[in-house]
């Protein structure tokens, strides 16, 4: 039986090799986990240094680009977003396994003939980042 103490100092050595600097390697321009060439210089990244936010949507934009792309909408009709919400957030079954995610409301108007539509509400869950769309789906 783990003494409090004991159980103490095995996290604390455990949490030690994992927060211990990781080896990069640099090519060019590029960074990464494995030596690209033979040449590849090692480096070590500053213990404080952060990734550039990625490229691309994220968020509301995300789910009200997705929503037109999506419904396959006609490109010739227009299409009036009338909001885009952000909702609590919710579990869903992704790849058969439940997954937390951000979810977004997108309410919508079509031009059909000479006037709008009704707004339709679509459901837009993301991942916890905001930058993939893992459901889309509408609400009643």
């Amino acid at each position: 039986m783990l003494t409090p103490r004991l159980a103490l100092t095995a996290c604390l050595a455990a949490a030690s090799t994992l927060t211990a600097a990781q080896t990069m390697y640099r090519c060019g321009n590029v960074y990464s986990q494995t030596p690209c060439a033979s040449d590849a210089a090692t480096v070590r990244p500053h213990v404080s240094a952060t990734a550039d936010a990625a490229p691309g949507l994220q968020g509301a934009e995300l789910c009200a680009a997705t929503v037109t792309r999506d419904l396959q909408i006609d490109a010739a009709a227009p299409v009036q977003i009338a909001s885009v919400v952000k909702a609590p957030a919710e579990v869903i079954q992704y790849a058969d396994k439940p997954t937390a995610t951000r979810k977004y409301v997108v309410s919508l108007s079509v031009k059909a003939y000479a006037a709008f539509t009704g707004p339709r509400a679509y459901a837009c869950h993301l991942s916890e980042d905001e930058r993939r769309v893992l459901k889309l789906s509408g609400t009643r």
